[in-house]
């Protein structure tokens, strides 16, 4: 990882909705130090994950590329409130040097392995990205096993270009990590820079060496999962159960009139109009990366639709503090 000069907190009081910035360095030093580690076996190999705080289980649902860390702000925010589940799916620790392409069905039931395995009751799923396609595949199937989700960045339906497909076969079989291709960085820094906090551009670089450290050949097969991903019939299934489907809160980086996200609205859109129990907030100049780049923010999201939430549904928040 590149080397970065760590932000200094400041010590003077915040006003309660502008909470102390989050110095990423000391956060994942203290979720490290402090968190619970395990490992499952997995139908496709091993699965690797941590727990940290007390309460009912928040499970975290990684995005496209990077690791359990990407998540790790909003987890320590929400630690006095909830046991904190962080995970890397068992792609990110395939031995094999040909991969198949793999499909979400493959993460869900990594999902189900890690509520078995470390969960008691009703869990909280809060997905990003890939992620959110994980928790709603998992949604239509939840049996129960699910008392509310938290959706951010929603996708229903995606195309690989013929580009794209081209690109990410060919990566499959690549050694070397993400961070080795030509442009990988200058297009990262171009693509997120404008989400995160000015005053500490140390956590932009956090994001892309987090990101530039996946293998080129698990970044390939984890993009390829979204070639053909078509979740129409699990929004069927949830909209024709006879049980009622859990609370569900669907985050979008911008409102939803916002033009340059036509494909995300259209996802939320269709969720909307298949469950009833969905619900919709911007998270406006959060970007796609909000669990990152404003971790308090979404944190608020979180804990404010569990609050509104059927108490009946959902498992008790715990008191922050105990």
């Amino acid at each position: 990882m590149a080397t970065v000069t760590a932000m200094s907190i400041p010590t003077a009081p915040t006003p309660s909705d502008c909470p102390t910035p989050l110095s990423w360095q000391q956060v994942l030093s203290s979720v490290e130090d402090q968190s619970e580690t395990w490992e499952i076996n997995g139908d496709r190999g091993l699965i690797q994950g941590r727990a940290i705080g007390s309460g009912p289980a928040l499970v975290f649902l990684n995005p496209l590329l990077g690791n359990w860390q990407m998540m790790a702000l909003t987890a320590w925010v929400l630690r006095d409130e909830f046991r904190c589940i962080l995970y890397d799916d068992s792609s990110f620790l395939e031995p094999r040097p040909r991969i198949a392409p793999g499909t979400v069905d493959d993460l869900v039931a990594d999902l189900w392995r890690v509520c078995e395995q470390c969960c008691d009751g009703p869990v909280v799923l809060v997905g990003t990205g890939l992620g959110s396609a994980v928790g709603l595949s998992a949604l239509a199937e939840h049996d129960n096993r699910i008392a509310a989700a938290v959706l951010q960045g929603p996708l229903v339906e995606t195309r690989l270009t013929a580009p794209e497909r081209c690109l990410t076969r060919i990566g499959s079989h690549l050694p070397g990590r993400l961070s080795h291709l030509p442009g990988f960085r200058s297009l990262m820094v171009h693509n997120h820079q404008p989400w995160f906090p000015p005053f500490d551009q140390s956590r932009l670089a956090f994001a892309v060496d987090n990101t530039g450290n996946l293998p080129l050949r698990i970044a390939a097969r984890r993009a390829r999962r979204l070639d053909q991903l078509d979740l129409a019939d699990c929004l069927d299934r949830l909209a024709s159960s006879d049980q009622p489907s859990p609370p569900i809160l669907l985050i979008v980086p911008e409102s939803l009139q916002n033009e340059s996200l036509p494909s995300r609205s259209t996802a939320v859109q269709e969720i909307l109009s298949h469950v009833s129990t969905a619900s919709v907030e911007a998270l406006a100049g959060c970007g796609p990366l909000g669990c990152l780049t404003h971790p308090h923010r979404l944190a608020k999201l979180v804990r404010t639709f569990l609050q509104e939430s059927d108490s009946n549904r959902l498992p008790p928040m715990a008191s922050p503090g105990s």
